[in-house]
């Protein structure tokens, strides 16, 4: 499962509102944001020193400019992916050129430099990009701007002033500090500067701001054990801003923010200081500035050191396209929520069919000490019976050579194929796994299927296999008195290691009040369970081919103005499909052949795209009407704008959260309805979607408490409903009551 790509400002339709979007895109790229508001704040904290602000949009223009001329990624650009860094060179030699020095060799410079970091950042990202997997960071501004500063002396009329100047303080000092500090991200190191940075930061995400507070603070407590005599006038603030820079990227965009990633970001400054020292010894006789260099260091050095690890625990990686920390925060737990937290990849159901569970996790028999964790399945017929007659003939039982398939994408380490079935009632403890398939899904994660039928295994080792491809059939080999199938997960490589912790997917367990489906479970004895069953006339429903286009009648509240959205189905760089909404908005799905799946919106609230991640964020392509299923989405997405913000500052710090809702589908004529339901402390929420036969999704209503949403989808060609006023309750009569 992935999340969504981080979405670019919107570009407008005329060249200069698009190069507009993508210069405020460049100012808020500097701390990872893709947010117009934050990016004008930050804009306006440079423009607190006219002469900074003024060199720095220069060298974001060359960069747009330059960008155009190289034909580079459009889509990039328009995140201000190449802008940031030629941003951050002209606000560079802004500052460091003295007062005085000639206009011309200035301008000259900052158009230079601004091409060099356009030109370094692409040459990264074929190298440490495509060769290390690192991201370039802001090492193209380093490099751009350290070598205009060493040429600028050698000019006419140029002279370099490359101290961050310290500026009256109306604020106590470790206040005004963290402050002067955020300014100095930008060159304008002024406690008006740095309020407006820090608004920016709060206005793009409030965990970052706290991380940002966080790492100036740590950085500033660090010189408490340095001899006074020596630090350098400006080396506080270079301490701070690169400590800034260091939490929030290791605190909430690189690894998802919780308290072992406030922790990380916190050590990780410790580096960070000490490079500042060391770059200081270094670049201070040659009269060069340090600059951001010491965050580059410890950035890539602590992202590259813990990739070594053999387990992502905590810190949790963000092993998906970034977002704002609360955004990756949301994502992960909702993940965890939705698919489970055990295992890196998903495992399903080895077999097709209705299947018992004979011994399970801790069984009596042999699911013992270090191999208690593990299952054994045989077929069951519509009665329950796992075989007919007295069971006497392997031919007897149900799931006797049924086909078995891989659980999950791998490649085969071991295969065994030549051991014979035992007749019911007799077992061979010589060679006691029998026929198997060893599967590795994962750097420390395999499966095994043992007791296969002999001759039956159809893969062979070093195969590669997805999920669902047939490895063999059941059997009854080995240590197994009765055909059935033995499944586990272990570390290693040798057939029959020691087990390891299991969950599958997608199951769905049978009993006397229905059918139950879900996201991850670990069957026990006695449970009866399948996997989806899926109907291609149900699939149909939620077909979504690339580039088409539906439109929506929108109402959002009783007596709401009607609206209008249009969506259309694509694919993003990453891969991920996606429906793009005209209004800005992205969610993000996957089709498989069992079932319906959205993962993540990103976009405005008031959105038909919203209210189809929380009314369909899952269903299965089954047409049983006892079919129940569960799932979480984010709180967030619940709570009233001002309550999310103010919890954002404490989510990384609290327990998982997340709104549960329960689904089921039914039939009314030819359509099919998905009705949720669910609670929000005393309020309820019902969602309910109505897909029809050659048209997909037709209707689709959210009630929050007394807050109703509704939309419908309008054929092309069909006029607005009425007038633009007309309201929910006409709207609802319009559809039949839906």
């Amino acid at each position: 499962m992935k999340l969504a790509s981080p979405q670019p400002l919107r570009e407008g339709s005329s060249t200069p509102l698009r190069i507009a979007n993508e210069l405020a895109a460049s100012y808020a790229q500097v701390f990872f944001a893709h947010d117009r508001v934050a990016g004008a704040l930050v804009a306006a904290a440079t423009f607190s020193s006219p002469r900074v602000g003024l060199a720095g949009l220069l060298g974001a223009l060359v960069a747009a400019a330059l960008v155009r001329v190289l034909h580079l990624n459009d889509a990039l650009a328009a995140r201000g992916h190449y802008g940031y860094n030629a941003l951050l060179a002209g606000l560079a030699l802004g500052a460091f050129l003295a007062r005085g020095s000639a206009l011309g060799p200035v301008v000259a410079l900052i158009v230079f430099a601004a091409a060099v970091s356009v030109f370094a950042q692409a040459a990264l990202e074929s190298s440490l990009g495509s060769l290390l997997h690192l991201p370039s960071l802001t090492l193209p501004y380093v490099i751009a701007a350290l070598l205009a500063l060493g040429v600028a002396p050698q000019l006419a009329g140029v002279s370099l002033a490359v101290d961050l100047h310290a500026t009256a303080t109306l604020l106590p000092g470790p206040l005004s500090l963290v402050l002067r500090s955020l300014g100095a991200l930008f060159f304008v190191p002024t406690e008006l500067g740095g309020a407006l940075v820090l608004t920016a930061l709060v206005a793009w995400s409030r965990v970052g701001a706290l991380l940002a507070i966080l790492g100036a603070l740590v950085a500033q407590a660090l010189l408490l054990v340095v001899s006074p005599a020596a630090i350098p006038p400006s080396l506080p603030l270079v301490l701070g801003y690169n400590g800034a820079a260091t939490a929030i990227a290791l605190g909430g965009v690189w690894f998802v923010p919780q308290r072992s990633s406030f922790l990380l970001g916190a050590l990780a400054v410790t580096l960070t200081a000490a490079l500042a020292f060391a770059a200081t010894a270094l670049l201070g006789p040659l009269g060069l500035p340090v600059l951001i260099l010491p965050f580059n260091g410890t950035a890539l050095i602590v992202l590259q050191a813990m990739r070594q690890r053999t387990r992502d625990g905590a810190p949790k990686s963000v092993d998906f396209a970034p977002g704002t920390p609360e955004a990756n925060l949301n994502y992960y737990r909702t993940r965890l929520a939705r698919f489970g937290a055990r295992l890196g990849v998903t495992l399903r159901l080895p077999f097709y069919g209705r299947w018992t569970v004979t011994q399970g996790v801790d069984g009596p028999h042999t699911h013992r000490g270090e191999w208690r964790h593990a299952l054994d399945f045989e077929g069951i017929d519509k009665d329950g019976n796992r075989h007919v007659a007295s069971g006497a003939e392997l031919k007897d039982y149900h799931c006797y050579r049924l086909p078995v398939f891989a659980a999950a994408a791998g490649t085969v380490v071991s295969v065994r194929n030549d051991v014979p079935d035992n007749p019911p009632g007799e077992r061979n403890a010589r060679e006691a796994w029998g026929n198997v398939v060893l599967i590795q899904h994962g750097p420390a994660l395999y499966s095994l299927l043992a007791h296969l039928a002999p001759g039956s295994v159809e893969v062979s080792e070093g195969q590669f296999v997805t999920a669902g491809t047939r490895v063999g059939a059941c059997g009854n080999s080995g240590r197994s008195f009765v055909p059935h199938l033995h499944f586990h997960l272990q570390t290693t490589p040798v057939v029959g290691a020691p087990t390891c912790e299991l969950e599958l997917s997608d199951v769905v367990r049978q009993s006397e009040s229905g059918a139950v489906l879900h996201r991850a479970y670990v069957p026990a004895l006695g449970d009866i369970v399948r996997s989806v069953e899926p109907r291609d006339e149900i699939a149909a429903l939620f077909a979504w081919p690339l580039g088409e286009t539906r439109t929506f009648e929108i109402l959002d509240g009783d007596d709401a103005p009607a609206r209008r959205e249009t969506i259309t189905a694509g694919i993003d760089l990453l891969n991920n499909a996606h429906l793009a909404s005209d209004g800005g908005g992205h969610l993000y799905f996957e089709r498989t052949p069992q079932q319906f799946v959205t993962y993540d919106h990103v976009g405005p609230e008031a959105s038909v795209l919203r209210w189809m991640y929380a009314a369909l964020p899952r269903v299965p392509f089954e047409a049983a009407d006892a079919l129940r299923w569960d799932d979480v989405l984010p709180a967030r997405h619940f709570r009233a704008r001002s309550l999310s913000w103010l919890l954002d500052f404490v989510d990384p710090f609290l327990s998982a959260s997340g709104q549960r809702l329960e689904f089921r589908s039914c039939r009314e004529g030819t359509a099919l309805v998905i009705e949720g339901t669910g609670l929000r402390g005393s309020e309820r929420i019902d969602t309910r979607a109505r897909l029809e036969p050659g048209k997909g999704l037709c209707a689709i209503e959210l009630r929050v408490g007394d807050h109703v949403r509704r939309a419908r989808r309008i054929e092309s060609g069909t006029a607005t409903v009425q007038t633009a006023t007309t309201s929910s309750t006409e709207l609802a009569r319009m559809e039949g009551g839906a």
